[in-house]
């Protein structure tokens, strides 16, 4: 009898971790910072700490690259959620998405000091072959960037590395310029110019508003854990939509 009650006991704690949430996340300031102490904090990893927290949903962080996070979620194999995602049709189809996290400031470029063009907005830069835009695979711009740069006539390279690898190449010379968020442009600069490297910010008359980020779950991801997240979100986020 004792042996049969250890094994409900196992059986029990066996179900109930699969309960926990895998938290995916990556380093990047200044959506997810990892502190000194181990603790995260930012843009997007403050709500969703404070969602999970505040929804009583049991979770654990893991740091995972970003094609990486994809892949799980999409497999659906597991209790997998990604933090700071942009919510896109082909993502919808392998993944449940929260309500907004955090609404991106529009998207600006990180260009080189010594880079100038007579026109200020994207599509009329862009539509100059002589200029060389770099674009991380894989990263999703916003609405405004990506049919803006459907259009161009620009010379654009797509490569896989990290946004502050893009921002050393603008550094460098190798290409003219780069997008990002206006949150993260200010950090990445900050971080090469400690380099002795000379950046600058361009905004564009013609991008407007940023794109919102979200959780991203897996379907194995119970509805109602979706709904508890939403609602403690709404909570702390009212004018995020």
């Amino acid at each position: 009898m004792r042996t049969l009650f250890c094994v409900v006991l196992a059986a029990a704690g066996a179900v109930h971790a699969q309960d926990v949430v895998d938290l995916h996340f990556y380093v990047r300031p200044p959506y997810m910072v990892q502190g000194g102490d181990g603790l995260f904090s930012g843009l997007t990893a403050d709500p969703a700490r404070a969602a999970f927290e505040g929804a009583g949903v049991r979770y654990r962080w893991h740091h995972t690259p970003a094609r990486r996070q994809l892949m799980l979620i999409e497999n659906g194999a597991g209790l997998d959620c990604g933090v700071g995602w942009y919510k896109t049709p082909e993502r919808e189809k392998f993944g449940k998405f929260s309500i907004p996290l955090y609404r991106d400031k529009p998207t600006v470029a990180i260009a080189r000091r010594q880079f100038k063009h007579f026109e200020r907005s994207l599509a009329a830069i862009v539509a100059d072959p002589a200029v060389r835009v770099v674009m991380k695979m894989g990263l999703t711009y916003g609405r405004d960037v990506v049919e803006t740069m459907a259009k161009a006539r620009a010379q654009v390279q797509m490569v896989t590395t990290e946004q502050v690898t893009l921002a050393r190449m603008v550094a460098s010379g190798r290409v003219d310029f780069m997008f990002s968020p206006q949150e993260e442009a200010e950090v990445l600069v900050a971080d090469v110019e400690r380099a002795g490297e000379g950046l600058k910010v361009l905004t564009f008359p013609d991008i407007r508003e940023g794109g919102t980020r979200h959780i991203l779950c897996s379907k194995r991801v119970s509805d109602q854990t979706i709904v508890k997240l939403n609602a403690v979100l709404a909570r702390l986020n009212p004018s995020v939509k």
